[in-house]
């Protein structure tokens, strides 16, 4: 039962309360301990000072006693000395019980000591001490007129020992002093726990209102961790909105680009019941194979980024041929022509690289449909290297804001920029975009160098 309290979850804004109530209980039984032992030390310096008192008195005594001095002596103002038992007062009772050599505090007849003291100890005691309580004796003997004489040393206790009065003020400073610290303490404790709850109460509160909390946040006088784990949360959150962003960037390339050739199909399939002419019947099954190739490629490029995320393709290098930057580039060339633009190609060195044909096919394709849209006249040219490749134009010269807010507003010509970045990031490349002089944009893909094994 009391395992399944303590285990039991709970909310974070409650540890305060309960680590207060446990270290309040440790710290008053800490009190307690200490109170007694202080109570213990007090009452044994004290007993020890009085008996050594005696002990000490003892040779003074024995030598008065042997030069005739007379029952009762006195020694100082508290000591009394005798040597016969008709000389001692009734009040203090038969003392001959006690063995030769004794040395201690007779707090009852039959009790002594101060482990029966401390255990009979009151704080505010109201009874009155009888005359047969709490007396320091000394029992020794020692050689008179030729007979070995018993020596009993006397001190009462009433007379050298800390009052009532005297006890009760001590123990009340005591109580008070432990119970002072014991506030002082709570109220750190309390404190501490609540700046260690805070941050993780606000962190809370926070997630489950992101509308009002756009970023987490803890207070400046938190521990270095929470602010650290702030920023990871905040780290998250933005790779979390890049990353759906880059899911509706992919869901909207997908309906575009596959619905595009749809359109083609159906479209030449219906102008087909039109014309009956071979040329005109040739041209669309050639709109038609075109279309399909182009969809053939899209869904290889979508089903390759799938199985990159989910770890079932290999990402074994390949070398990329000059070839199939051309096939690549080809179905472009109509485009770039109806803008007056010409577009080349400069393959210097056949890089090693990972991505398949399909996604390197999306990833050239859309930066060069950019260059293009970005492009009035002049020339295009693509440069291929064993670490890079690179789209240059000398267009108008987008700036990066401008091209990122079309990533964005997603307008139909390709995957834009935050879906090339997102492509370049699963295979490990750098996609980077500059302003050229005297004009134009350098678009360029920068691969790490791979082995061929």
């Amino acid at each position: 039962m009391l395992s399944k309290l303590f285990n039991r979850a709970s909310l974070a804004v409650s540890l305060p309360q309960k680590l207060l109530i446990y270290f309040s209980a440790i710290a008053l039984m800490i009190g307690l301990t200490i109170y007694v032992f202080m109570l213990s030390i007090m009452q044994w310096i004290e007993d020890e000072v009085n008996q050594h008192e005696l002990e000490a008195s003892a040779p003074f005594a024995i030598s008065l006693f042997q030069q005739g001095a007379r029952q009762p002596l006195q020694i100082g103002l508290h000591v009394q000395a005798f040597y016969s038992h008709d000389f001692i007062p009734e009040a203090y009772g038969d003392l001959s019980q006690f063995p030769a050599g004794f040395s201690g505090e007779v707090v009852d007849r039959n009790q002594t000591g101060l482990f029966y003291e401390i255990f009979s100890f009151k704080l505010f005691n109201k009874d009155e001490l009888n005359a047969e309580k709490e007396l320091f004796l000394y029992r020794s003997e020692f050689l008179l007129d030729g007979k070995i004489q018993p020596l009993y040393l006397v001190m009462p206790a009433d007379n050298v020992e800390l009052s009532d009065a005297e006890w009760q003020s001590i123990n009340l400073f005591v109580l008070i002093f432990i119970g002072v610290l014991f506030l002082l303490f709570g109220f750190a404790i309390h404190k501490l726990s609540q700046r260690l709850v805070e941050p993780v109460d606000q962190l809370v509160k926070q997630l489950k209102s992101p509308a009002e909390h756009p970023n987490f946040s803890v207070p400046k006088q938190s521990a270095a961790e929470f602010s650290q784990l702030s920023q990871s949360l905040n780290d998250y959150r933005q790779q979390n909105e890049m990353m759906i962003k880059q899911e509706q960037a992919f869901a909207r390339y997908a309906s575009h680009e596959l619905r595009t050739p749809i359109t083609v199909i159906s479209g030449a399939a219906k102008l087909q019941e039109q014309n009956d002419a071979p040329a005109f019947q040739a041209r669309q099954r050639d709109r038609i194979q075109r279309a399909a190739h182009e969809m053939q490629h899209t869904v290889d490029a979508l089903l390759s980024i799938v199985k990159q995320e989910k770890g079932t393709v290999s990402h074994q290098a390949r070398r990329l041929e000059r070839a199939e930057i051309e096939q690549i580039i080809q179905p472009l060339i109509l485009l770039a022509q109806a803008k007056k633009i010409a577009l080349t190609i400069d393959f210097k060195q056949a890089p090693l690289i990972k991505p398949t044909p399909a996604v390197l096919r999306m990833l050239l394709s859309n930066i060069v449909t950019n260059a293009i849209n970005a492009s009035d006249s002049g020339q295009i040219q693509v440069i291929v290297d064993t670490d890079h490749i690179s789209i240059n134009d000398n267009g108008r010269g987008l700036t990066s804001s401008q091209l990122e807010q079309q990533s964005e507003q997603y307008n139909g010509h390709g995957l834009g920029l935050l879906i090339v970045d997102s492509l370049c990031q699963r295979y490990h490349w750098q996609f980077s975009l500059k302003e050229i002089e005297p004009r134009g944009c350098q678009a360029k893909l920068t691969f790490p160098q791979l082995d061929n094994t």
